[in-house]
């Protein structure tokens, strides 16, 4: 049990949260390090993995389908409610697609990268950040609008996440999720918001006796809730003394919060289902979203992936987005498999995860391995389904 302690928060110090004391983060989160302490085997090999999604259904939403045969498919928890996270970028990517379309935004106009550092919070998946901004300054890279959306899908950096949002602004998102008509899937709201807002002493508003354990929240309505995260982001970058605050604080006590209750917040971020998001998938690839223009347009963008040659190994057409978060590993996809030719459309969500669970799992980003293979590994697919079987 040391040993993995010690493994996991040096990974954790690490990947997750960069510059922030393992030798603290160790300390404040020994419940966090037994929590699910039993499960780590099951992320040892695809097998043993497979096998855990179908004994703990709980923690896992699962819909993969041929385009061409959706009945066909695999639907695990399909309604559940499980957390948007960076899936909100696809719909961000939808409305920057649907401006561009009805010239309303110049792809290759220049984005200023000051203005992006603005909604930056230290230490909450800032590595992911910093590959965005690599990216972006890249000799061979003009920092344009398309390019900065590329970053985002590819690397989820949050400060891009709100660069966008904001830059669309609220009235023409909730126009877009109108149009979409999805029921279950709430609109995606500002990082910065949401993180503010869960995190104790950060925000002006709230007092942090009042927010203690989250309990603000338990009698707040989601819309009121996500207007304040709203409201809140706005001041974040709107003062310029609120965000130097909001950033110190969290430069030196990141969100002063354990990682069980990092977890638990997951359930006030904005929710999707996998059959929902999984037919928003099969509707760009139809070019039924939006228009035929934008629909190819926001596909063309999601196959970021089909720059890697391990993706070319096995895929002839792939796209994707994917998020990591304390708890949560979710992925929508999408693809053609080089064996056999068939196109999939895919969500897998692993949310609310126990903590020594995930860290183990994100660390060799297993996650991933197993969504691509459920495409294009027929072996795998069917296991999948023979345990879902199994343990019903």
């Amino acid at each position: 049990m040391a040993v993995f302690v010690a493994v996991a928060v040096a990974t954790y110090a690490l990947v997750i949260i960069p510059n922030y004391s393992a030798f603290k983060t160790l300390y404040a989160n020994n419940d966090g390090m037994r929590d699910g302490y039993e499960y780590i085997e099951s992320t040892y090999s695809l097998k043993t993995l497979t096998e855990f999604i179908g004994e703990k259904p709980e923690f896992f939403s699962i819909v993969s389908y041929n385009v061409n045969d959706p009945d066909s498919g695999i639907y695990y928890n399909p309604d559940e409610l499980s957390t948007l996270g960076a899936m909100g970028n696809l719909f961000l990517l939808i409305e920057y697609e649907r401006q561009v379309a009805e010239g309303l935004l110049d792809p290759k106009a220049l984005v200023d990268l000051e203005e992006i550092e603005k909604y930056l919070l230290p230490q909450i998946n800032q590595n992911a950040h910093e590959g965005a901004m690599e990216f972006l300054t890249a000799e061979d890279v003009p920092v344009t609008n398309d390019n900065a959306m590329r970053a985002l899908l590819e690397y989820n950096s949050l400060p891009l996440s709100d660069y966008f949002w904001f830059k669309f602004g609220e009235d023409n998102l909730r126009a877009l999720m109108d149009t979409l008509n999805l029921e279950n899937t709430e609109m995606p709201v500002p990082f910065s918001g949401y993180y503010s807002v869960i995190a104790p002493h950060i925000s002006p508003t709230v007092s942090a006796v009042a927010r203690e354990n989250l309990d603000y929240f338990s009698d707040m309505s989601r819309d009121s809730m996500f207007a304040e995260m709203i409201e809140t982001a706005a001041e974040f970058i709107g003062d310029e003394q609120q965000n130097a605050m909001r950033k110190q604080f969290i430069e030196d006590e990141r969100l002063a919060m354990s990682f069980i209750e990092e977890r638990d917040a997951l359930e006030l971020l904005p929710h999707t289902t996998a059959r929902e998001i999984t037919g928003l998938l099969a509707g760009l690839l139809n070019n039924e979203v939006i228009s035929e223009e934008v629909s190819i347009a926001v596909t063309n963008k999601l196959r970021w992936p089909m720059d890697s040659e391990p993706i070319k190994r096995s895929f002839s057409d792939y796209g994707a987005i994917y998020d990591s978060r304390m708890g949560m590993l979710s992925g929508i996809d999408f693809g053609t498999s080089i064996y056999d030719g068939h196109t999939s459309v895919q969500a897998v969500f692993f949310d609310d995860l126990p903590v020594a669970f995930f860290i183990h799992l994100s660390a060799n980003h297993m996650q991933e391995d197993y969504q691509q293979r459920l495409i294009w590994d027929p072996a795998l697919y069917e296991t999948t389904i023979q345990q879902i079987e199994k343990n019903k």
